[in-house]
């Protein structure tokens, strides 16, 4: 009888990745503001972090106490106490060597590499890099960086205090909240209402059911506004009448009316396109609309640049935003001529390992069991911490590094000389797999004299010459703006032109090349663009 059991064994290789590799990984991924929140958490909650200003002040504190216990001695005493063997040297500086054979760095090291614990007991006794390492260079007194608001009012939040101004029934009142909640961020009502955020109920209570039905009815579009309930109609009313102008809207039509019913900003002409003609407003379609209202074409372009003034998306006007500082991790200067790479980790404490509770683990202490196992954890902890922190400024020094030398003229000369470049490349040149190339790339900032860019900005593709060579896609879009920037508005250039142009001063590109550039820049057609 075969119950259908089998036994194999199969010999295989993989590749885990250990808990302080996957923290290393998402430590070199981090924003400098993301890595700065981490390590506050961290030395909150492990009592072996300590900064280097810590270190500083406990300096600053034997200093004081030196001198307030020199000044209680006769002053006129000058036998020269205090320069033997109680005193203390002159601080020296010298240069880490590399570790030895040996030496505990080195050991420590090779146990790290491979996962191991570290026998704290036998490290501590051979010697101990407490970490603590930082640059000379101290923050100027003057630099400070804007701070961001805890909290910002939302679109909701402002059309709700004006509604609770108003004077409005009960039962409709409780409709304008459901709707308001029903705005996205242009500040048009969609269907499919999401909860209340901070209840995570509906504003419309159960037996409104059936008002809730008929207002997603009326958004979806398969019931007329007119034919719903007369509250829904006051609720949109009411809704529509708010600040500023165009809330409450189902459509960019809609939103535009409610701007020139409540206003006036924009002449007859304007008016009746948007109310009668507004697909063919859409599609810009300038002759046809001349021909209709029996008018010339710059009298319909002077009455787009009326409707130009409205506003399209008036959610955007009570949104909340936040404007983000953008801290440079990197910071690249000329000087005589050189181009000077520096690293920007002033917002990121510089750690080290504090001594009194690492003292703990030296032969001899008096600490328990219990506490030895406590302060090995987080001895572990805290050291790798260091480390992985070290390890990401090494490896984003280096990609900056691979950076400049391929990409040397942009830092002299302008964005316009940006060369084409890809991830791989730098990966070949140091040595480093493609995913850790665009983690160190993505959210990280460069400060340069042009400006401060994000790394991964300097990674574009390239448009292949007749002769073979590549030129930037960045370099290329630049000069297709620029070229259409000066053109003349009546007689706007065609995708086709711009290729002869651009072939004219030796840059080879294809027309569906150049019309998709111009996409991307958010450039209309030579036809939409032309003025009458």
């Amino acid at each position: 009888m075969n119950l259908g059991l089998n036994f194999n064994m199969n010999v295989g290789m993989e590749q885990r990745l250990s808990p302080q590799m996957i923290q290393s990984l998402k430590l070199l991924q981090m924003t400098s503001m993301e890595l700065e929140t981490v390590v506050k958490q961290e030395l909150e909650s492990n009592p072996l972090l300590e900064t280097t200003e810590d270190e500083i002040l406990e300096e600053e504190e034997k200093e004081q106490k030196k001198s307030e216990e020199g000044t209680s001695e006769d002053p006129g005493d000058n036998s020269g106490e205090g320069l033997g063997e109680g005193s203390e040297e002159a601080p020296r500086s010298e240069e880490a060597a590399a570790p030895e054979e040996d030496s505990p760095d080195r050991i420590l090291s090779e146990k790290a590499e491979s996962g191991n614990e570290i026998d704290w007991d036998t490290y501590l006794e051979e010697g101990f890099d407490a970490g603590g390492k930082h640059n000379e260079e101290t923050e100027s007194p003057d630099e400070h960086f804007e701070r961001v608001p805890v909290y910002a009012k939302s679109l909701q939040d402002h059309l709700l205090d004006q509604l609770h101004d108003r004077e409005v029934k009960p039962g409709v009142a409780e409709l304008v909240e459901y709707l308001i909640y029903s705005l996205d961020d242009r500040g048009y009502l969609v269907a499919d209402t999401q909860p209340d955020p901070e209840t995570g109920e509906k504003v419309v209570p159960p037996d409104m059911e059936p008002l809730h039905r008929q207002i997603q009815e009326m958004l979806e579009g398969r019931l007329p506004l007119a034919e719903t309930d007369n509250r829904i109609r006051e609720a949109m009313h009411v809704l529509q009448s708010l600040e500023p102008p165009g809330i409450g809207a189902r459509n960019l039509r809609e939103c535009l009316l409610i701007q020139i019913r409540r206003s006036q900003p924009v002449g007859d002409l304007a008016r009746r396109i948007i109310e009668e003609d507004f697909d063919l407003l859409e599609r810009l379609k300038i002759a046809a609309l001349a021909k209709k209202y029996e008018v010339s074409p710059e009298q319909i372009q002077a009455a787009i640049k009326e409707i130009g003034v409205l506003e399209p998306h008036p959610g955007r006007l009570l949104a909340a935003t936040t404007s983000t500082t953008v801290i440079p991790d990197l910071i690249v200067e000329e000087i005589e001529g050189e181009l000077v790479l520096m690293l920007n980790d002033r917002t990121v404490p510089s750690l080290r390992i504090s001594r009194a509770y690492a003292n703990l683990l030296r032969k001899g202490s008096k600490a328990t069991a219990d506490e030895k196992q406590f302060v090995r954890s987080k001895l572990n902890s805290a050291t790798w911490l260091i480390r992985a922190i070290e390890q990401r400024k090494s490896t984003m020094l280096k990609v900056m590094h691979a950076i400049m030398e391929a990409q040397p003229d942009f830092f002299k000369k302008g964005p316009t000389h940006l060369r084409p470049l890809i991830l791989q490349d730098v990966a070949d040149k140091i040595g480093m797999h493609i995913s850790t190339i665009s983690r160190v790339t993505n959210g990280k900032y460069v400060q340069t004299k042009h400006g401060i860019f994000e790394l991964k900005y300097f990674f574009t593709a390239s448009v292949t010459q007749s002769d073979g060579s590549e030129v930037s896609s960045v370099a290329t879009k630049d000069e297709i703006k620029k070229l259409i920037e000066g053109e003349d508005p009546r007689q706007p250039l065609s995708d086709q032109k711009i290729v002869e142009i651009l072939k004219s001063s030796g840059l080879e590109v294809a027309r569906r090349t150049v019309a998709k550039y111009r996409d991307q820049l958010e450039i209309l057609p030579a036809r939409l663009r032309k003025q009458y």
